[in-house]
């Protein structure tokens, strides 16, 4: 009997690990569609409608479970691209030089992510064409897997509605390229679905629907074989698509995270409590993905409503962070961590212990890697200087007893703190 009962326990902690991965794939799903301008939920609209489809024509169910992180992840890949305008139209965009690259990268980033091997491989074809005009391979028919021709009609059909309200202009405008697109089978399939049943969407679907499918079973069974850490893999992985955003700050929430932890240390802090101020770091800045690149990249001074958008960020950070159940206490450390010592800083203008401890160390390390990375203005300080200018505001913007144990880290140790933390997902962007 005891057996039996540690058995149990043992699987309803790998059930609390798998709503953690997924919940956290589902955030990240959140942030490529802030940082690529999409309504908010596109990710999430197109896994459910993919999905959907995908048991209309009697996929098996682990093909459904690959679907649906494809869904949520398909346009991680285009975070790094420089689209920001609105003169240009969503079906030229998609056969833009810099914008056909995206699926490869998404590939790469998503195989990294444990038991996503098979979901990556339906990003990188779905923007296939059935006529053999696609990207990335040419792929051709029945070449084209239908797991990337469901993620592929599903991801144009949820834009196309965002974009055309009127029935009529989205029937004229979407014929002529389904045609070439999509078997021919497949189209019909879909249509026939939606005379039958509403699609699935954020805001309507049915959860109880989602568990007859037994999509969560086949979930645990993958993720209960995993030897990796995939939590924290995972949140690498999501660190890194978030400072994809930012030409110049790619790695930066990886080095901030592994800096913070190592002061944490030096202070004393419990591990546990120490990895949470990392996990921090890494997410600090996921409110950033809502900001224009004009705006990142800015090489001169900022205009009163540029800097007003900034000083959004770590607000944002927090918010996008809260939806994640299991990361929730982490909101408040990324929330202040653009708060001063002396109270003079943002959002919420905090003073001393006011402000998390773990925020203090995360502006302490958040400071060093922007001075002492390359920016679009500037060359990135010496590790001399970047330690004065902290030192010389030890006590206004910063606590001192993080400085002081900032301090106890030689540059030899932070140059291989940043090398390791970087060696933690491969950067593709």
């Amino acid at each position: 009997m005891p057996r039996r009962n540690n058995a149990l326990i043992s699987q309803f902690i790998q059930g609390e690990e798998r709503r953690k991965f997924k919940d956290i794939i589902k955030a990240l799903a959140l942030v490529i569609d802030l940082a690529e301008g999409y309504d908010a939920q596109h990710g999430y609209n197109v896994a459910l409608s993919a999905v959907q489809l995908g048991k209309f024509i009697g996929l098996s169910v682990q093909s459904l479970r690959n679907l649906f992180y494809a869904g949520l992840l398909h346009d991680v890949g285009e975070v790094g691209f420089p689209k920001e305008t609105d003169d240009i139209d969503y079906f030229d965009w998609q056969f833009h030089p810099y914008i056909r690259q995206h699926p490869i990268i998404g590939e790469a980033i998503v195989s990294q992510l444990p038991t996503l091997k098979e979901s990556s491989k339906i990003i990188r074809w779905h923007h296939e064409s059935w006529d053999g005009s696609g990207y990335p391979d040419g792929l051709k028919g029945d070449n084209i897997p239908v797991e990337a021709q469901i993620l592929g009609l599903c991801d144009i059909f949820d834009i196309a509605n965002s974009v055309y309200h009127n029935m009529d202009d989205l029937r004229q405008k979407l014929g002529p390229i389904l045609k070439g697109r999509f078997s021919p089978d497949l189209l019909e399939a879909f249509r026939k679905m939606l005379n039958e049943t509403e699609l699935w969407v954020a805001k309507n679907f049915d959860n109880a629907a989602w568990q007859d499918l037994g999509i969560d079973s086949v979930d645990l069974a993958m993720l209960m074989d995993v030897n990796v850490d995939y939590f924290n893999l995972t949140l690498k992985t999501f660190a890194h698509v978030i400072d994809a955003k930012h030409e110049y700050t790619k790695g930066h929430s990886l080095r901030v995270g592994a800096l913070a932890r190592r002061i944490a240390e030096l202070m004393n802090f419990p591990q546990e409590e120490a990895a949470r101020i990392e996990r921090a770091g890494f997410l600090h800045d996921a409110g950033k993905v809502g900001i224009p690149r004009c705006i990142l990249d800015k090489p001169g001074p900022l205009s009163d409503v540029e800097y007003g958008r900034i000083k959004a960020h770590p607000g944002m950070s927090a918010a996008l962070i809260k939806t994640v159940q299991c990361l929730s206490d982490h909101a408040g450390l990324a929330r202040h961590h653009h708060e001063r010592f002396d109270g003079r800083g943002y959002p919420d203008g905090l003073k001393g212990e006011q402000i998390p401890i773990g925020s203090r160390i995360l502006a302490v390390a958040d400071t060093y890697d922007a001075m002492t990375s390359d920016r679009a203005y500037r060359k990135g300080l010496p590790d001399k200087v970047a330690r004065e200018e902290i030192i010389r505001y030890s006590g206004a913007m910063y606590d001192p007893d993080v400085v002081e144990a900032f301090l106890q880290i030689a540059a030899d140790e932070i140059s291989q703190l940043f090398t390791e933390a970087e060696k933690g997902t491969y950067l593709v962007y």
